[in-house]
């Protein structure tokens, strides 16, 4: 058996508890992860309210960033394939069949049987995970448990949005939400290729540690005109290249903020999923608004390099024992953390 965080309802904090469950068996292909560290992200808050993912089903354990070290592997694994026992992994969350129609036609990212621990398969919010042999990555070099933990979906999200939305080095880019784990990974990409970052805070604290962290400008969207302000932050032109994964909030702000054919890359939906929009904003200008959709499986090697250049490991927020997981999450529903929250399971 093995100590979980399970959802077995829809709700608040009662939603989840704490049990003893039974131990993951790695099914054909796959290994099984002793869980060193897991970082929170907000769509094991969301899923508790509700389910948003297809496949999404109860009981669920959440946690989608694993980082740990194989403790089993399938008995039709060979030996040359996948990870060894003994070997610190980080794992790509998102699991393909590779035999439907999308899969062969090189569409992987929207596989029909596309499963993501965490989301659609049992999570790292436990003592053990079993995931697909090939999607457990050895950890990057002199990388703590805490710090793999903080990059695959804040990293993934961000490196592949960059991708979508044709980002050049060197680019004025305007990134909303500061203080989200994607922000930071985006921060951490885009200075390590000459961009100027502007950013989007709420309120003057996260406004200054943003500035402190290393974004060139911070707009507090509580008190000002977001559009207007990075016309003034660009001689009146604009920016080339929006990311956004806030969602309806700050979405037509984002668009407005964008130069003539500039580019807004959405990939997320932290406020909600309907917005309203001119389209005359839109088309009048030659804008392009870009979803920024799935990944390969191979980018996610490309992203552990992008990120390890960068110098810099993840930025994160705070670190909490497996016992305090719900001040954790407590922390993250908030809002006010300025990073990853990483659940260390070795303290």
């Amino acid at each position: 058996m093995m100590r979980a965080q399970v959802q077995r309802s829809f709700g608040g904090e009662q939603a989840f508890t704490f049990e003893e469950v039974a131990e993951p068996v790695p099914a054909s292909g796959e290994v099984v992860v002793a869980v060193r560290a897991c970082a929170l992200n907000r769509l094991d808050l969301l899923q508790r309210e509700a389910p948003l993912v297809r496949g999404f089903s109860l009981p669920h354990i959440a946690g989608m960033d694993v980082a740990g070290v194989v403790v089993e592997r399938a008995d039709d694994l060979p030996d040359d394939i996948g990870p060894l026992i003994g070997q610190a992994v980080l794992i790509d969350p998102v699991g393909t069949c590779g035999v439907c129609d999308r899969c062969l036609r090189g569409l992987a990212p929207y596989c029909e049987s596309l499963r993501t621990i965490g989301s659609t398969r049992p999570g790292g919010l436990a003592e053990l995970v079993a995931t697909p042999a090939d999607r457990a990555y050895p950890m990057p070099a002199a990388m703590s448990f805490v710090e793999a933990a903080a990059l695959p979906v804040a990293g993934m999200t961000a490196f592949h949005a960059l991708t979508a939305g044709q980002f050049v080095p060197g680019e004025t880019v305007l990134v909303n939400g500061a203080g989200s784990g994607v922000s930071c990974a985006l921060l951490q990409l885009l200075k390590a290729e000459g961009a100027t970052v502007i950013t989007t805070a709420g309120g003057p604290t996260k406004v200054r540690r943003a500035l402190a962290v290393g974004y060139d400008h911070a707009i507090d969207y509580r008190s000002q005109p977001i559009a207007e302000t990075v016309r003034a932050l660009t001689d009146g032109q604009g920016v080339p290249l929006v990311v956004d994964h806030v969602g309806p909030a700050l979405f037509r702000e984002s668009i407005n903020s964008l130069a003539i054919e500039g580019r807004l890359v959405f990939c997320g939906t932290t406020t909600g999923t309907d917005t309203v929009l001119s389209l005359t904003d839109v088309y009048h200008w030659g804008r392009k608004l870009i979803g920024a959709g799935g990944y390969q499986p191979s980018d996610f090697v490309l992203m552990l390099d992008a990120m390890s250049r960068t110098g810099h490991p993840a930025l994160i927020d705070s670190v909490w024992p497996f016992a305090q997981l719900v001040q954790a999450q407590r922390r993250m529903q908030a809002g006010d953390f300025f990073g990853k929250i990483v659940i260390d399971f070795l303290s």
